[in-house]
């Protein structure tokens, strides 16, 4: 892991009462980070068979520790629940 970089989980998708959207997820991040500062940040996700997914965060997500994670490619549903690595520059 980088030097200026934090783990965060990917929570679930972006998602309203009828829509969800794959290309964005909600990531919450660990403590260490304020999450406004995280915006514009580079993201990268890692699944098991060597899958490599980058995205950026776009914002906050609520109060909370939650960011908003827009995916280059859409983001496989098996990737809920687990880790990813925010690089901040």
């Amino acid at each position: 892991m980088a030097r200026n970089a934090f783990r965060g989980i990917v929570i679930s998708f972006r998602r309203a009462k009828r829509v969800q959207h794959t290309n964005e997820t909600i990531v919450e991040i660990g403590e260490g980070a304020d999450p406004a500062s995280l915006v514009g940040a580079k993201v990268l996700w890692t699944g098991e068979g060597g899958l490599r997914i980058v995205g950026r965060v776009v914002a906050r997500h609520g109060h909370g520790r939650a960011v908003r994670v827009r995916w280059r490619k859409g983001f496989p549903p098996q990737g809920i629940g687990t880790t990813a690595e925010i690089v901040v520059a």
